[in-house]
């Protein structure tokens, strides 16, 4: 094909293109009348179950029906007004699914005269969003849970789901939320983000994760959090980093409850975990052949975090045990091999994302508790590699999006590497950084509260844990290149992108509508997957409130200069 023959298709697929967005926009576009509403659907909930509701004309209206609910311990009144209602695709089912925003469009359905209303409130409690459609080899879901929400519809107007789309009308409706007896919350973002905000929402993140410390030493792995179910699923590497945050929370505290929750959980990891690797100990699973870095990496920074916040000293015994593995699977380059076979006494050369960055860190950590030369010398070997011939194009083996250890572990090694490493490594964290900020969502880039996250796109939700994680790294960067003495205007643009990202989190941390849980105190201060995906692993938690820690490190230290 000719230049110009590429040049006329590119020209007829931008017009397609464009005609197809303003034909769907002009039949799907949802004209939001708040002044107006059509409905207000008042619900009374009580430990996230709706126990009562009717249709009134306005906010404030109460009907027979609900005040004798509304009166009774624990429950909360609820108003949502459907300020705007559209059309949806029935078909394919697909589109279907795909024809909600999350957490903001509820369902109408109407069948034989008789409307029923499956609200934003409801969906968020069932968990029905983001769980429609599902890209395994990305890792990503997106849509609405078709059999659950229609369940809800279906069971109140007595017919079948199939007799309720061939025969029924369904509509999508736009709520705006008013809960009786509550105050406006204030808005946390970039410009009014303080001090006792990201403290207050660290500490949180802690007691919640040490709150799910059971007995033995194990967290509450992930949890679907309205109905506070402990879902099924373990492993070490985030234990160990969720020990780790525990840890740090415990030494910014002094908590003992969040101490001997750490404790705990660190002796599980010593106890349970501790393994032969050949002639070093590692950490894995018993039954398993195959042991990896990453655990055995995070469990230091844990071990390395009991013993420096004095919790218990004795912690530091199990670091060199624990570093020579680590050290003897460094390559003669600086790189890692990632894996070791137990059962064939060797190293297995392949690598995966985030071990290296974690190997490096870990090994500045124990250098810095312990002094050992060897750890020095292999961090900062592993640390020219990341930032050097690991990085030979963009997205090659540690995909630049990802590995956010790195430059945590430059940070760590400011003091103590050649100042051509660390200068280098400082040069890439920024330029990591400037690439992020190319993708960091804006406040009207998406239907989303994303303002500081980070995503594939407008139309799907921004999931948390990545500017959770992305933020320990930025700041790192942000105290590295304070110490270099960078320029304010340089530093001020990294600073904002960092609190645009930690102001969203704040803002996302479960403990506004606690009507929707179950047991609200028991998830009370937890991060959750995204905006509307309340499952909440470990790791959620602990990236975002290391962040959240280094924030207030940071903060306290350019309070000093």
């Amino acid at each position: 094909m000719t230049a110009r023959g590429v040049v006329r298709l590119l020209v007829a697929w931008a017009l397609a293109t464009a005609t197809a967005c303003v034909v769907v926009h002009r039949a799907f576009a949802l004209d939001l009348d708040e002044a107006h509403p059509r409905e207000v659907i008042a619900s009374v909930w009580r430990e996230g179950h709706v126990v009562a509701r009717a249709v009134v004309a306005r906010v404030g209206e109460h009907a027979p029906s609900l005040d004798a609910a509304a009166g009774s311990s624990g429950a909360t009144l609820v108003y949502e007004s459907v300020v705007a209602e559209g059309p949806v695709l029935v078909w394919p089912e697909a589109a279907l699914s795909l024809s909600f925003v999350p957490g903001q469009d509820g369902l109408s359905a109407t069948f034989a005269g008789r409307t029923t209303y499956v609200t934003p409130d409801d969906l968020l409690a069932m968990q029905a969003y983001d769980h429609g459609i599902t890209f395994p080899s990305m890792q990503m879901a997106t849509g609405l849970d078709l059999p659950l929400a229609l369940a809800a519809v279906t069971e109140a107007l007595g017919v079948s789901a199939r007799d309720l789309l061939q025969h029924g009308v369904l509509r999508r409706i736009r709520v705006a939320r008013t809960v009786a007896g509550a105050r406006p919350a204030r808005v946390v973002t970039a410009d009014n983000l303080t001090e006792s905000d990201v403290r207050g929402a660290a500490v949180a993140m802690g007691r919640y994760l040490a709150r799910g410390v059971d007995d033995e030493g194990r967290f509450r792995y992930l949890v679907n959090a309205p109905k506070n179910q402990t879902l099924p699923g373990y492993d070490w590497p985030r234990h160990a980093g969720a020990t780790y945050f525990v840890a740090q929370i415990a030494g910014l505290t002094g908590d003992p409850d969040v101490g001997f929750a750490a404790l705990r959980a660190g002796a599980l990891l010593r106890d349970r975990a501790l393994l032969r690797c050949g002639d070093r100990r590692c950490i894995g699973e018993l039954d398993s052949e195959i042991a990896d870095v990453g655990s055995t990496a995070l469990a230091v920074l844990a071990f390395v975090e009991l013993a420096r916040t004095h919790l218990d000293e004795g912690y530091a015994l199990v670091v060199p045990e624990l570093t020579a593995f680590l050290r003897a699977q460094q390559r003669p380059d600086g790189e890692l091999m990632h894996l070791y076979d137990r059962r064939a006494r060797r190293p297995v050369d392949i690598q995966l994302l985030y071990y290296s960055g974690e190997a490096a860190f870990a090994l500045s950590r124990a250098h810095a508790l312990l002094g050992d030369a060897r750890d020095l010398d292999a961090a900062t070997r592993a640390l020219a590699h990341l930032v050097g011939p690991a990085w030979s194009f963009f997205g090659s083996r540690y995909y630049w999006g990802e590995e956010h250890w790195t430059c945590q572990a430059m940070d760590d090694l400011w003091d103590r590497a050649p100042a051509s490493t660390r200068e280098t490594a400082l040069e890439f964290c920024l330029g990591w950084q400037a690439y992020g900020r190319k993708l960091m969502y804006g406040p009207t880039d998406t239907p989303f509260d994303a303002d500081g996250a980070y995503g594939v796109g407008p139309i799907v939700t921004p999931h948390l844990t990545p500017a959770g994680s992305r933020a320990e790294a930025g700041l790192a960067t942000l105290e590295a290149a304070t110490r270099a003495g960078h320029p304010a205007e340089e530093l001020a643009v990294l600073d904002h992108q960092m609190r645009r990202s930690l102001a969203m989190l704040l803002r996302h941390q479960l403990s506004a509508r606690p009507y929707l849980f179950v047991d609200p105190a028991t998830i009370d201060g937890a991060m959750p997957g995204s905006e509307v995906d309340w499952q909440l692993r470990i790791d959620y938690s602990q990236h975002t409130g290391s962040a959240l820690v280094r924030w207030l490190g940071l903060d306290a230290a350019a309070r000093e200069r």
